[in-house]
Order: C-alpha cells, then structure tokens, then sequence
C-alpha cells in the first residue's frame, strides 16, 4: 500500500512521533489498517501528539495519544487477536503506573488514560460482535470504522471533569520511547578508560563481568554498550532488580542511544521479575501454562514459572542481555538468562558493587559460582567514584572501613575525575546524634527542612531523604509537608498501597523525595538525608545512601546529612565530618 497522510492547508494537525515522512522506519512497520488509522489520526489538531509505536516498558502499542487536557489514550489496532481486550487493558496499566500515576494520588486516574480498540475493517454492530467491550466503562473503548471516518474529534475527547495532571502529561512525553534513530546531533558524554572497555567489548567476549563501588560508572558503562549493540541492529535486554532503576537505566539508554544513533526501541528495559511474569503471563496467551509450584513466594515462584515455559518451548529471546546492579542476582536467575534469554553466540554483561548487596546474594567471588556461570576471563575492576566530591568520599570511604568492613572495596579519587565529568562541586557533610531511634523521622525531616531554608540553591526536587523504615518516612513526610514543601515518597503502613506508590515513584519528580534505600539503590541527587538505626544492617544501608550523593550536577555544593541514633557511633561525628592527619582513621 502507498501511504501518504491527508494534508488540509492552513489546518495545524498533530505533532507525530516519530514524523510521519519516518514511519517507515519502524522496526515493526504498519500495517495497511494501521496506516489508515494513522491517516485519521493525522488530522487531530495541534495540541495532540500521537507516538507510533512507541515503547512502554516491555509493551508496544500502535499508537499513544497524549493532550493536555483530554489525557491519553492508548490505542491498539484489531488484527483478529482474541485476546486483544485484554492487551488493551495491559497497555492502559502499564502507562498509569509505571508513567503516569503519582504515589500519592487515587489508585487509578480514571478516564485521564483510556485504551481504545480500533477496528477501521469493521463497523461498530461487526465489532461488538466480536470484541466484548462494556460500553459504560470509561477506561476502555471501541472505535469502528464509523467512528474514524465520521466522529474521531468527539471519540478523543474526555469526559468534561476530567482533567490530568500536568506533571503527569509532561512526565509521560519525556519518558515514551520513540521507535527510530535520533535525527539530531548530541554530544557524547565522556566515559572513563574502563568504561570505554566495557562499553566497546574489544575481544567480542560472549560473557563478561564487570565490578566497582558505587558511582564508578558501571550503569553509564553498561546503557553505553546496550546502545552500541543497538546500533549494530541487535535487541538488548537491560535487568536489574529494582523497578524504580529500570527507569534510570531506560532514561540512560535513550541519551546514549542519541549519541551512537542508535534505535533506543531495540532496547527493552524492566525489572527482572516484571520480564519473568510477562514471559508466564505470554506464554499462557501462547496455550503454555505454568505449572504452579507447590510453595514458595510470589517472586520465587514466578522464576520457577518462567523456568518452566521457556523449557517447554516458549521463546522470549535477545541478542544480548546486560544485567546491572547484578550483586542482587543469584546464580539461578544468571542461568536461567544463560540458557533460555540470551541467543546461541549473544553476549551477556554482569555489573556488580558488593559493598550495596542489601540483599545478602551476591556470591560472584567465589570460582565455582563464576565457572557456574560461564565467566572464562578477568573481570573488569573499574576503582574510582565519579559521582562524589573528592571529601564525600573520604568520609563515606572511613564510614565503610569501620562500620561495614575493614576490607571493604571503597572508591578512589580517580585521576581522570576533572575530565570525564567537568568540574566537581564541594562536598558539604553533617553528621548528628539522636538519643533515641523513635525520633529518628522526626529529625529526618526536620533536616530536610533547614537544607533547604538554609540553602536556596537547592530546590525540593534536589532534596531525597531515605529511611529504614516506612513510619520514620511517614513522620518525616509530615515535617515536610508541614513545612511547605511537597513530598513523593513510597512510605505507607499498608503493604498493598506501598507496592503501589514504589512502582509509581519517580526519583526526578518535581517534589522532595523520600525512599526506602532499597529501592533508591542506582539513582542519585546532589543533597541526601539519612538516618541510621540500631541494627546491623543499618549500618550498611547507611553506607549504601550515603554514596547517593552527586556531586557532578552543575551546582556550588553537594550535601549529606547523616541523623544517628546509634549511640555507638556518637563519637564518630567529628572525623565523619572533618578531614583527620594521615594516619588518624587507623
């Protein structure tokens, strides 16, 4: 079919992502009802902007349509697939909680994001017919070809009291994923010497490690080699445990792929256990249902799952796949990839910092786990911080030695520090005591509070605060707010309503943040508040927050403030926040 779209002079229409002189490019082209359908969308006025194919995580819808007042509608074209409501629906949960919804706001937005079947073949008796779709539900309906033809302005309209939230919109057009290759020039970002070896993999290994304490550049190493390969027109998948670092690492392939001119939709980023429960949930659409194991958890038993249809035949296969953040994976998890996910001769690529394995897992030192695994060469040992000042270091390093582990592998200072990232800003760091830990949110958000009255560089958005526990960020949410200022935080004393606000947390949203330091593990900010509690484990998340810090963002200063309430480590404040003589820390 030859496809050109309507063209009406002196008519603004929609802005097309990608441009529609490029939707040949898509990796999955239209098809010809999906050409017609983007003809009818062409002519929706200027304030709309229609994505074609764009990716949402692990899903790809044919089109997503975003306006400012009227919200989004995801958009699915009907080929004949049974289970296409369901697919719809699938497309609409995915944009509202991983891209859309806020913690803090209703469990769902209502009509603000709707799903929209299309079926350009068949009039709206022939699609009811064949597609059960209520047609109260405000969430989910069905365009016929009438519809496309004669009603489209009016279908794309939202109910009148409907109105979406700003940050919302504007979140959601910065985090879609266009299908095609950037037609602009970026400049690269400046990778270190090990960084470029990992990005470039020189010898073409097949399996790699990577190793590095916090801030050395593994993530910018890794999304670097993930963009290379995509521009070599090979599909990457990119795992890590946490679902909140799968949007930074998705936010770094989209910058990195600019600079390589690579395709960022070649490359799938999501959470390990979101790619396993979508490999059960397509599987089963595919007639190959898992076997339900006997006990376990939810997160155990979906491996299980995934194990157990991919090895009754069901393919979900990459050319390469790149895990970061690899200390919290297991070698079950590592193989299971090995075997099933990577292609027959693909490469796979392990990041790992031990010194943040919060979930006690990481067993990659040990020779037979690495022979296991398949690892035959060195890893890569990539030493300095590039994300701290030269002094935040020196303090988290004196932290590490003497609370988590003398023989902790901390970071240098690296001598190329001034020329891969530019100028470094100064590291101002505040250490204060507590008598008691039940205080320990009340003070977090008090310092929350006097950073940034006493500092006005610094906006809320600048500020994270991290908490062991969910009550302390709840006391702390309230300082805050009490305060003035807003909060995004995943805290909640309901275990349902905390899944919820983690998967829709945002570590860039324009508000203070707060976070538990597992989920925060992989982002950063350039002024950190912490707490320190009495249990062993406090210890290493607190060093885990205190390498949070960012000094490389263009200010004045970095901040880290550290509240203790462990009476052993009061006399710990004065060398915490003052350089000691060589020698002193011994």
């Amino acid at each position: 079919m030859t496809w050109r779209p309507l063209q009406l002079p002196g008519v603004l229409l929609a802005t097309f992502q990608p441009s529609l002189d490029h939707l040949d490019e898509l990796l999955v082209p239209l098809d010809d009802s999906g050409l017609r359908v983007a003809d009818q969308l062409s002519v929706l006025d200027d304030e709309w902007t229609v994505y074609t194919r764009p990716q949402l995580g692990q899903d790809v819808p044919d089109f997503v349509l975003v306006h400012d007042r009227h919200g989004v509608i995801v958009v699915d074209v009907f080929s004949g697939q049974p289970n296409i409501v369901d697919v719809a629906r699938r497309h609409r949960s995915t944009v509202v909680d991983q891209f859309f919804a806020l913690p803090g706001r209703d469990r769902d937005p209502g009509a603000s994001v709707r799903s929209a079947i299309v079926t350009p073949d068949l009039s709206g008796a022939e699609a009811q017919a064949v597609i059960a779709v209520d047609p109260s539900d405000v969430t989910v309906k069905l365009w016929a070809s009438e519809a496309l033809a004669q009603s489209l302005p009016g279908a794309v309209m939202a109910p009148p009291a409907v109105t979406p939230l700003p940050e919302s919109v504007r979140r959601l057009h910065h985090q879609l994923v266009v299908d095609g290759v950037s037609h602009g020039m970026v400049a690269p970002v400046q990778l270190s010497a090990q960084a470029r070896m990992v990005a470039a993999n020189p010898k073409g290994s097949g399996i790699r490690g990577v190793t590095g304490p916090p801030g050395s550049g593994k993530s910018f190493a890794l999304t670097a080699r993930a963009a290379r390969l995509a521009a070599e027109g090979k599909s990457v998948l990119v795992l890590c445990f946490n679902l909140t670092l799968a949007h930074r690492l998705r936010g770094l392939v989209v910058q990195r792929c600019a600079e390589a001119g690579a395709n960022p939709a070649r490359v799938t980023c999501t959470s390990f256990h979101t790619f396993c429960a979508r490999v059960v949930d397509d599987a089963a659409v595919a007639g190959i249902v898992a076997d339900e194991p006997a006990r376990g958890t939810w997160p155990e038993k979906i491996v299980v799952k995934t194990e157990n249809v991919l090895g009754r035949g069901f393919e979900r296969r990459f050319d390469a796949v790149l895990v970061d953040e690899g200390q919290d994976f297991g070698l079950q998890w590592w193989n299971l990839l090995r075997d099933h996910v990577v292609r027959p001769g693909g490469e796979m690529l392990l990041a790992t910092d031990p010194t943040v394995d919060l979930y006690g897992k990481s067993s990659w030192a040990i020779p037979s786990t690495l022979e296991s695994a398949g690892f035959s060469e060195p890893w890569i040992d990539m030493t300095g911080s590039y994300r701290m000042a030269p002094e935040l270091i020196e303090s988290t390093n004196l932290f590490a030695r003497e609370y988590v582990s003398a023989e902790a592998p901390v970071p240098s200072v690296p001598d190329d520090l001034a020329a891969v990232v530019g100028a470094v800003s100064s590291g101002q760091r505040s250490w204060y005591n507590i008598d008691r830990v039940a205080d320990l949110g009340p003070e977090i958000g008090r310092e929350v509070v006097r950073l940034l009255r006493e500092h006005p560089d610094l906006a809320p958005r600048d500020v994270i605060y991290l908490c062991e526990y969910h009550h302390d960020g709840l006391a702390a949410a309230a300082i805050i707010e009490a305060a003035g200022y807003p909060v995004h935080h995943v805290y909640s004393r309901d275990p349902d309503e905390r899944q919820r606000r983690k998967s829709r947390f945002w570590p860039d949203a324009d508000a203070v943040k707060g976070c538990t330091v597992h989920a925060f593990k992989g982002w950063e900010s350039p002024a950190v508040v912490l707490g320190i509690g009495m249990e062993e484990r406090s210890r290493r998340l607190a060093y885990t927050a205190m390498t949070r810090v960012t000094s490389t963002a263009g200010r004045a200063s970095s901040y880290l403030v550290v509240v203790n309430a462990d009476q052993r480590m009061v006399d710990f404040a004065e060398r915490f926040e003052h350089r000691l003589p060589v020698g002193a820390d011994t």
